[in-house]
């Protein structure tokens, strides 16, 4: 079960902010991909995020992996802050936190065997004896459930789903604390899906490994989470545990989000739904909500968004100040 009192990896008032040139490359305007997020994520615990393409949660990701460098706030790894370290001392802390990216194909070298791609980590970082390692490159396929004899294949010689269970094994190699998945599951069928979120449970129950899990499978991130941010526009807009969250969202986006979500029974093709109005407004008026042009609640008192998070209910947090009434 979750740690509630050691969060292993937090994010506060994070914001990213990329440049953006324009025809004349003399002017430049930014653009604030992720603002003011703050999360943390507990030991033992698998944290979701989820939102729509665009929102921000990829760049979350990068942020946590110490891949991006953040415009303003701070980020801690075990109540350390890891984004303002030189990258020498950065080096050495990096094989505790690892990363599973969406498209497995890529993130394989095409001319490396498998048992070459697993040793690298662990040759790199020095762990372990050459005799050690190939010990423990066999270990890591029995743990994903790929047969030992398999070693010796290149990455286009396995399915999508098996290629997936090769990127978790060497995530796994170097014995993280943390690993960051990047929409992991997207990219496979529905039934191979199933196989690899069951694969990322029982590896966190016997390893007890920290996942950050993010996708926009609205299933898959229900299966496997904790607790799980809901993002929008760069901004976490909802935080709660998991059912909680799916049972009863208090912000409009979140349940926007949950009510376009396909639902296999008949009856309910008819049910009450959250509908916005319009498209993403990438300027929203100055102060206001993000979400103030398309949410079916919008007042004059979504004039003024100060983003802070309010507790509705224990564990369960939004920024909308009309779910606080409600």
């Amino acid at each position: 079960m979750p740690d509630r009192a050691a969060p292993v990896l937090e994010c506060r008032c994070v914001s990213k902010e990329y440049k953006i040139s324009g025809e004349n490359s003399l002017f430049s305007r930014t653009f604030p991909a992720v603002e003011d997020v703050t999360l943390a994520v507990q030991t033992g615990e698998t944290f979701g995020i989820v939102g729509e393409s665009g929102c921000g949660k990829s760049t979350v990701a990068r942020l946590l992996m110490c891949l991006e460098k953040p415009t303003a706030g701070e980020i801690y790894f075990q109540g350390r802050r890891v984004d303002s370290l030189p990258e020498r001392e950065r080096r050495l802390i990096r094989p505790r936190f690892q990363m599973v990216f969406q498209d497995s194909g890529s993130s394989l070298n095409p001319r490396k065997r498998v048992q070459d791609i697993l040793r690298e980590p662990m040759l790199h970082h020095r762990i372990g004896d050459p005799a050690w390692v190939n010990r423990r490159v066999e270990e890591l396929l029995s743990m994903v459930g790929l047969p030992v004899e398999m070693k010796d294949r290149y990455p286009h010689e396995f399915s999508g789903g098996q290629r997936q269970r090769i990127c978790i094994a060497r995530a796994l190699s170097l014995n993280p604390d943390v690993i960051v998945l990047d929409e992991p599951v997207s990219a496979l069928d529905v039934s191979v899906q199933a196989q690899i979120l069951n694969l990322l449970r029982e590896l966190q129950e016997r390893m007890g490994l920290t996942y950050v899990f993010i996708g926009h499978g609205l299933g898959a991130v229900h299966y496997i989470s904790h607790r799980i941010a809901v993002m929008y526009m760069g901004r976490v807009v909802e935080i709660g545990t998991s059912d909680e969250l799916f049972d009863r969202p208090a912000h409009p986006y979140t349940k926007a989000l949950l009510d376009a979500a396909p639902v296999a029974r008949a009856d309910a093709r008819f049910r009450p739904r959250t509908a916005l109005k319009g498209e993403i407004d990438e300027h929203p008026p100055q102060g206001a909500c993000p979400l103030y042009h398309r949410c079916p609640l919008a007042g004059k008192d979504c004039l003024a968004f100060s983003g802070e998070m309010g507790e509705i209910a224990p564990g369960h947090f939004t920024v909308c100040a009309r779910a606080w009434e409600e």
